[in-house]
């Protein structure tokens, strides 16, 4: 199969996820085995962890189309998609048979 992310460096080579044959379980090796070579060779190691589950959630969708189309040359029916896909959504929280009313979203990744 042929890795188009690879190709076109749009994912650094080291990043796991959303690539065929990578896991979490080759990164999670990768990042101990980079941690042993440096102690190993005297050098201090140290690991930082970030929690970013809600990273998506305050992405402004406007900035993001901008960045598609000027910095990855994202243009034409690509770019109509994903501008569909982003512009003119709604959200409302319902709880049993009650429901609020629509609001636009601002910010945010669905």
């Amino acid at each position: 199969m042929y890795d188009y992310h690879y190709y076109y460096y749009l994912l650094p080579p080291l990043q796991s996820g959303f690539r065929p044959g990578h896991s979490t379980e080759i990164a999670v090796l990768r990042v101990l085995s980079d941690i042993l070579l440096s102690v190993d060779s005297g050098d201090f190691a140290t690991l930082v962890l970030l929690e970013l589950s809600a990273a998506f959630d305050i992405v402004d969708c406007g900035i993001l189309l901008q960045r598609l189309e000027t910095s990855f040359g994202v243009t034409g029916t690509a770019f109509s998609w994903f501008q569909t896909y982003l512009s003119g959504r709604t959200q409302y929280v319902s709880c049993g048979a009650t429901r609020s009313s629509a609001i636009p979203l601002v910010c945010g990744i669905p």
